[in-house]
């Protein structure tokens, strides 16, 4: 039992009643009643709400995606004859935010009600729900009852499995993305596949002129790209990669990544492989296809994370080298913290060369970025950005380096990283590189 705001105010009454009981005679029956009284109510409004009124139910997925909300409901039943009004809150999981809780709900007699609420998780692997708590206001008002449900539940928090959904309702509509470009992966000037409309970036050697002249509008031929080639997302989970953006880790912005393009892969016909790697290789998937493929990387790093091993790059490239034959597309999802990691990478890199089509994808920072762009005001401000601009300067030069080794660079804010790897990989496709 909670007392209430009106219990309190009754207890403050009766307590002035009694301050004044000692300064004036004749008012000591007066504040003993009141006493009397009050604490006659609360306990017989503790008796009657002993016994338990509300049942309570709750309604989760048991895959969650990090960094986006996931809907719960927590279905109440009262099983009193009267209608009962109060809150209710769940015990969150770690590393989240809740928004909806706690919640306020009315049920009428032998009645139900659903309270929607989100659950955001920060960190992937698996979390644990707890019980839910009810509280709500007996008859006479002065207690709160307060009910506890242990609802104990597993759920499984996963890299953000939600894009690709929205990915294929793009296609389903027919629709293109403005920021990942054409969802369909062209080919060059291989085997025909169809005639379309004429798009703005398309080559003027692909205008099909017979076909525009009875049209009367521009019309290109579209060729099939070529399928059943690797993709391998190679991840590197040292401690470069425990910096965080927007909530989440560089790690969870690299899966989303490689898991959506992966997707993108996949439905072109292409396999998908991951290693993951820090001071040595971690683990290995091999380049799978279809759907098995896309079920296999995703179970594979639902739990990952980054770790304070320092990165070698070198141990990680003959790994790759050693169990892909075939000619593949290497995505290397890194951060570089000194010098001496940039030239290791370039050297990595340059090692796959020409078997291979390394893509290095690096995540800048936006607070050093931010650094360099504010308002000194001040002798410290100023060297403060000095630096900043320094470092940016720095990985300029890292990202030159990359492509005049041969590599392709990929170098974008944690948020665009998504979108801009899907583009990169159909561009990959449409102009044969691989």
């Amino acid at each position: 039992m909670v007392p209430t705001r009106r219990l309190v105010g009754l207890a403050f009454v009766a307590a002035a009643v009694a301050i004044v009981a000692g300064y004036v005679p004749g008012v000591d029956a007066a504040w003993i009643g009141i006493d009397a009284l009050l604490v006659g109510m609360c306990g017989a409004e503790a008796l009657a709400g002993r016994r338990r009124r509300v049942e309570a139910e709750r309604r989760a997925a048991a895959i969650f995606s990090v960094g986006r909300p996931n809907a719960a409901t927590i279905v109440l039943s009262n099983r009193s004859d009267r209608a009962i009004a109060g809150t209710v809150m769940d015990d969150p999981i770690e590393d989240a935010t809740v928004t909806g809780l706690p919640g306020y709900f009315e049920i009428p007699a032998h009645g139900t009600a659903e309270l929607r609420y989100e659950i955001t998780p920060t960190r992937r692997g698996q979390r644990r729900l707890g019980g839910v708590t009810v509280r709500y206001a007996l008859p006479l008002g002065l207690l709160w009852r307060q009910e506890r449900v242990e609802l104990p539940e597993v759920v499984d928090v996963y890299p953000d499995v939600h894009a690709a959904r929205a990915l294929e309702m793009l296609r389903r509509q027919g629709r293109e993305d403005a920021r990942v470009g054409s969802l369909r992966v062209r080919g060059g000037d291989t085997e025909f596949e169809r005639l379309r409309p004429y798009q703005r970036g398309d080559e003027m050697k692909h205008v099909d002129w017979r076909a525009s002249a009875r049209r009367a509008d521009l019309v290109a031929r579209q060729y099939q790209a070529e399928s059943n080639q690797n993709v391998v997302f190679a991840l590197d989970v040292g401690r470069s990669m425990r910096g965080e953006s927007g909530g989440l880790t560089s790690v969870d912005h690299a899966l989303a990544a490689a898991l959506l393009t992966a997707d993108v892969a996949l439905r072109g016909g292409d396999r998908a492989g991951l290693l993951t790697f820090d001071d040595r290789p971690r683990s290995f998937l091999r380049p799978t296809g279809g759907r098995a493929g896309g079920r296999k990387l995703t179970r594979a790093v639902y739990a990952l994370d980054a770790g304070l091993a320092a990165t070698d790059y070198r141990a990680a490239m003959v790994y790759l080298k050693t169990q892909v034959k075939a000619r593949s597309l290497f995505v290397i999802f890194t951060n570089l913290l000194d010098p001496r990691g940039a030239k290791e990478l370039a050297t990595a890199v340059r090692s796959l060369l020409p078997r291979h089509l390394p893509l290095c994808v690096l995540m800048r920072d936006a607070e050093v970025e931010a650094l360099a762009l504010a308002e000194p005001r001040s002798e410290a401000d100023v060297l403060v950005r000095a630096a900043a601009a320094e470092s940016i300067a720095w990985r300029d030069g890292i990202v030159r380096s990359l492509r005049s080794a041969g590599a392709l660079v990929l170098d974008a804010r944690p948020e665009d990283v998504t979108p801009l790897l899907v583009k990169r990989y159909l561009e990959v496709k449409a102009r044969r590189l691989l």
